[in-house]
């Protein structure tokens, strides 16, 4: 008997061992603890959103230091999003537990914990890794513990720059725009240009114009790669403004609640916080509205700007645009001679970077955000996957092509939000070229190339002499005909023997 006992306790205490370790991972996640120090190494996919330094100002996502054992939604300063504000009511706390549940997959998270299969979550990142979620919470865990270390401005990047809204109290002063004129500015998707006049026709006026983002998907080329892009009016560029110097411009951002992510805008062409982008933060659901004066004259760009890494992913992703204003008597040459176009079109230069899976093919992802760890790593490089005009590779050739007729003199605006371009147009030139985009510089004249720097819009007038499809590229030819930099400008019209003729063509004689 004593044998046999002993026999089944040697069978049953294995039993017994692997069927307590079943209850404690089922009953809790975190019967076995993750490694702080591999955490760490998973938080920096984390750290484009978020920041673990103690008084650090939240980025996309709020500062998680203290994050474990904390109220969900609760984090002082920072707007969430209304589902995690109803999280927040119904008494989510930020255990070890339901962080590793959270992580997972957020908005499937909310979705079951609020039983609302409409809950949603901005936040773009799942670990679906068991053990980094362990690893990650583990390095949040020792962080609540931890001295703490205070932000230095140094480690601030664009986009964290601090701007308090109350240094924006104006006390009694008079609002200049009480007795001036209003009208509202009717947006055209680009190479289009707005309804404008040259030379103002009257005093300065409040020009009314509305923003609203989307995030939709889109195609960069012939072979569909495609990206969640998130735009400005569903267009890449974004729709040029035309304003005059002294003219206000009454911006409205509205950001739908269909969206995942909060926007804002930064114009180059105003004064003060941060271009805008200080006043216009707005998560999904909100509008923003602002007023600045145009004391600038010249192209200049705009483009969504929100936290650290967020600024370049939203650039990248074709929040650019750009706004022209021009000075009151119109353009001038460099004696001050009155310069006229016929046309006027609107190129928008734009860098994708879009990833790659382990077999070199491009990605896809069904929502705004998703791509963001790939992103942001793929940017890094600084090597683009595509480089192209209005959005598109060959968006600007064929039914989209440029028009112009013999004899016209047309404006093109160019922008570039991220990298420098180098503008040719093949078989014509820039009889006045305003590179860095300001109009109170004289214009250079009769340019080959012309340079536009990232950051900035140029402009140029060329009046057509020949017929023909002329070219308009990007004269770093790699860019241009390996990545999309190029479009095409198609004139009507007579031949001029005069300017070009053919000689002969054929056998060597």
């Amino acid at each position: 008997m004593k044998n046999f006992k002993m026999k089944s306790m040697s069978i049953c205490k294995p039993l017994l061992v692997a069927a307590f370790m079943i209850t404690a991972c089922v009953g809790n996640v975190f019967a076995q603890e993750g490694d702080p120090e591999a955490g760490k190494i998973v938080f920096k996919s984390c750290s484009a959103c978020h920041t673990v330094t103690e008084g650090a100002k939240s980025g996309f996502g709020p500062v998680l230091r203290g994050v474990v054992g904390r109220a969900a939604g609760s984090f002082e300063g920072y707007k969430y999003g209304g589902s995690l504000k109803e999280a927040n009511a119904k008494g989510l706390i930020w255990d070890k537990e339901q962080l590793f549940n959270w992580l997972e997959n957020p908005k499937n998270f909310l979705k079951s914990y609020l039983d609302d299969p409409a809950a949603k979550s901005k936040m773009p990142l799942k670990v679906t890794d068991e053990k980094k979620r362990r690893d990650v919470i583990a390095y949040l865990a020792s962080l609540s513990d931890a001295p703490k270390e205070k932000a230095e401005a140094s480690g601030m990047s664009h986009g964290m720059t601090p701007f308090k809204a109350d240094q924006m109290k104006s006390g009694d002063q008079p609002d200049a725009t009480t007795n001036l004129g209003r009208v509202r500015q009717t947006l055209v998707t680009p190479p289009f240009v707005p309804e404008h006049d040259q030379v103002a026709k009257s005093g300065p006026k409040v020009i009314e114009v509305e923003l609203v983002v989307e995030e939709k998907k889109w195609v960069l080329d012939g072979d569909g790669t495609e990206i969640v892009a998130l735009t400005f009016n569903g267009s890449i560029p974004a729709p040029l403004i035309v304003a005059h110097e002294g003219d206000y411009v009454e911006l409205t951002l509205k950001n739908p609640a269909t969206n995942l992510m909060e926007h804002n805008i930064d114009l180059h062409a105003a004064t003060g916080a941060l271009g805008g982008a200080g006043i216009t933060t707005i998560s999904p659901g909100e509008q923003a509205v602002f007023r600045f004066k145009a004391t600038k004259t010249g192209v200049f760009l705009y483009h969504c700007a929100p936290e650290g890494s967020m600024t370049p992913y939203h650039v990248t992703h074709g929040m650019t645009g750009a706004i022209m204003v021009l000075p009151r008597d119109g353009l001038k040459d460099d004696k001050g001679n009155q310069l006229k176009y016929d046309r006027a079109y609107f190129i928008g230069e734009n860098d994708f970077y879009v990833p790659r899976d382990e077999n070199g093919n491009f990605k896809k992802y069904e929502t705004a955000g998703e791509d963001l760890t790939d992103w942001i790593a793929s940017m890094k490089t600084l090597t683009p996957s595509h480089i192209v005009f209005n959005g598109r590779v060959g968006a600007l050739t064929g039914k989209g092509a440029m028009k112009a007729n013999v004899g016209e003199t047309v404006l093109f605006l160019h922008v570039q939000g991220n990298r420098d371009t180098r503008l040719h147009l093949i078989g014509g030139h820039g009889d006045f070229v305003w590179e860095t985009g300001s109009f109170a510089s004289p214009p250079m004249k009769d340019l080959e190339t012309w340079f536009v720097r990232g950051g900035s819009a140029g402009a140029a007038l060329y009046t057509f002499r020949q017929p023909g499809v002329y070219a308009y590229l990007n004269h770093n030819l790699i860019e241009a005909v390996e990545l999309g930099a190029a479009a095409h400008v198609v004139v009507e019209g007579e031949w001029n023997d005069d300017l070009m003729k053919q000689v002969y063509i054929g056998p060597l004689k």
